[in-house]
């Protein structure tokens, strides 16, 4: 359930009913009060109990207008959505475990687009199945699979609030959508990659490869539209630059920006200023080089001797679980350099 922020408070929420027998499954975008999909008055238990001597002045229901917007939904077993940050939208990932027709032995995955106001019917909601980029490579069945997708997280940026996707077999594509029209507006590359991290503010974004996959990172200027070159200190041998008494190089070519963690990623996520992104091995996921790791926001990791904590104490299998403290949202998307200290 999603409050809105208007002066008349409304209520968004999503209803998804599994298909029958004969019948397809389905999702409604309804509003409360307004538009529950209720013909008709509904009398809630309390008010049978204010029948019999109890007291309730908001026991019945009144009628409301139909669904904002409604989605049949065929081979879709389970459903998961995802809210903009703006409570006025909602991302529908639906899977199914097997595939009905006996194509694919891994199943199917769709994602649709539900929208509280039509661009094109004023009053109305919408909801369209999310157009791919032609680039996402085809499964053996000429489908294309979600592998995940993810709202940019600050409702106070400039115009339209976008969403990642990541679509298609490995090497998969990961990709920057419109809001309103699902069009695909960015295409971050094909890489073995599962996962789109986005900063609070908005901007930088890493795509990475966790789980099964060997754990690679790419960090995005959202703005800019480029990989974030990296600053990497040396010792003071020379040849770099210098800044804060430390030496330095800059690291440009793409090619060379991808990270690569150096023990398998469970845990992983942005500071709440945006500045830092840590990384962690836990147990029980991996019994093995449990520990923590942290990166500036250009992906540049940050020295084992310059962490408050001691990584050798949780060897082998000794953490079970590392996260930020949270901290208030932060109020701008183009500083990166937002008050606070990593």
């Amino acid at each position: 359930i999603i409050v809105g922020k208007d002066a008349a408070e409304k209520y968004l929420l999503t209803v998804f009913t599994p298909g029958t027998k004969g019948k397809p499954s389905r999702v409604d975008l309804l509003r409360y009060p307004d538009r529950m999909g209720r013909e008709s008055s509904t009398v809630s238990s309390d008010a049978s109990a204010a029948s019999t001597g109890g007291n309730n002045n908001d026991a019945v229901n009144p009628p409301s207008g139909p669904a904002l917007t409604s989605k049949s939904l065929f081979n879709a077993e389970e459903a998961q959505v995802q809210w903009s940050p703006r409570a006025d939208s909602a991302l529908v990932l639906t899977q199914t475990s097997i595939d009905s027709t006996g194509e694919s032995y891994y199943g199917s995955s769709h994602l649709f687009l539900l929208l509280e106001n039509d661009p094109k019917r004023p009053g109305n909601g919408s909801a369209l199945s999310v157009p791919l980029p032609p680039e996402a490579a085809k499964d053996a069945q000429g489908t294309v699979p979600i592998v995940s997708c993810s709202w940019v997280p600050n409702p106070t940026i400039t115009g339209t609030v976008p969403f990642t996707v990541i679509s298609g077999r490995m090497p998969a594509l990961a990709s920057l959508h419109h809001g309103i029209t699902g069009e695909p507006t960015f295409l971050f590359g094909r890489a073995h990659r599962n996962s789109v991290d986005i900063s609070p503010h908005g901007r930088f974004l890493v795509v990475g490869g966790y789980g099964n996959l060997a754990g690679g990172m790419d960090f995005w200027d959202r703005n800019k539209g480029k990989m974030i070159p990296r600053h990497v200190i040396l010792p003071e041998i020379g040849g770099g630059s210098n800044v804060n008494n430390e030496c330095y190089v800059t690291i440009k070519e793409a090619a060379d920006l991808t990270v690569t963690s150096s023990s398998p990623v469970v845990g992983h996520e942005w500071s709440p200023d945006s500045r830092t992104y840590l990384v962690s091995t836990t147990s029980p996921r991996m019994n093995v080089e449990n520990g923590i790791h942290l990166y500036r926001y250009d992906g540049a990791m940050v020295e084992e001797s310059r962490l408050p904590w001691d990584n050798s104490k949780y060897l082998p299998d000794k953490l079970l679980s590392a996260e930020y403290v949270p901290a208030p949202f932060p109020n701008t998307e183009n500083n990166s350099n937002n008050s606070g200290k990593s």
